[in-house]
């Protein structure tokens, strides 16, 4: 049977491993106007991609809250109505954090708001355009990008130890907890339903949209800080982007192509021993 027609593998339950369970780990931080500008490892074009990513969250969050609670009613599954509930949890912690960070942003003379604003407004034409079932699909891939960004991120401790301590502790925190519910959504989207053919063709469509995004956030710190024209700032982009062993696009590509997978799910990669280790060296709690 074509994958069209078919329903997502397995039951409408969670598919985490058995056992696993995470928690709602608020993280309080003070914003000194001290903090250096060129926070991770004092190179422009590492710390205004990851800025780039920072300034969408806001919206995005609360975009993945929407979605994904549209539909808690109508999960039976006691597993995943807990994983649901510490999913809202999490990511409505990221979204005021990274508000924050945000706002540190603006300080600075970048314009973090005013990209916030655009990433705001692009969601609610999304949120026009589809019905709820297209938010929560949309929901599922960008959740698989923030996961496949967070394993690169915290599979790398040099990169991580790179970073000011601030932000190493921020970015740890945000991305073990990405790894913690990378299949909530995914096993929401299932549990009602939910076709891969529709899904992957959203996959196709929130790559592309998702590049453009963050390209155009990129672009725009950039400017604002003076380093658009830089040769030295490309030289660093191209390293940290496309280097054989450690670019950022090498080592994601592999795992948002299994997205395509007919079998595909979540946690066939378990990410359990680096989101354990990614904790205890940022002193988070279990």
């Amino acid at each position: 049977m074509s994958t069209e027609t078919t329903s997502l593998p397995g039951p409408g339950g969670s598919h985490a491993p058995q056992g696993f369970t995470f928690a709602v780990r608020p993280l309080r931080l003070d914003w000194p106007d001290d903090l250096p500008r060129h926070w991770d490892g004092g190179t422009p074009f590492a710390t205004h991609f990851m800025n780039a990513l920072s300034v969408t969250f806001p919206h995005g969050e609360k975009f993945f809250i929407d979605a994904v609670r549209h539909y808690q009613d109508r999960i039976d599954d006691p597993a995943l109505q807990r994983e649901i509930r510490q999913f809202i949890g999490q990511e409505g912690w990221h979204r005021s954090v990274h508000q924050n960070f945000n706002d540190w942003l603006d300080r600075l003379g970048l314009p973090a708001s005013r990209l916030d604003a655009r990433t705001g407004r692009k969601i609610a034409r999304l949120r026009s355009r589809l019905r709820p079932r297209g938010w929560l699909a949309a929901t599922v891939c960008l959740e698989h990008f923030t996961a496949l960004f967070a394993h690169a991120l915290i599979a790398d401790p040099e990169r991580l130890d790179r970073m000011h301590p601030h932000f190493r502790r921020l970015w740890t925190w945000h991305a073990m907890e990405e790894l913690e519910h990378k299949g909530v959504a995914f096993d929401v989207y299932r549990a009602i339903g939910g076709r891969r053919g529709p899904l992957s063709r959203a996959m196709l469509l929130v790559s592309l949209n998702f590049a453009w995004d963050i390209t155009r956030n990129l672009l725009s710190l950039l400017r604002a800080d003076g380093r658009l024209l830089s040769a030295a700032t490309w030289l660093e982009g191209a390293r940290f982007l496309f280097s054989p062993k450690q670019g950022l696009i090498w080592r994601s590509l592999p795992a948002w192509w299994a997205f395509f997978r007919a079998d595909f799910h979540p946690w066939q990669h378990d990410d359990r021993a680096l989101i354990d280790t990614a904790r205890q060296r940022a002193g988070l709690a279990a």
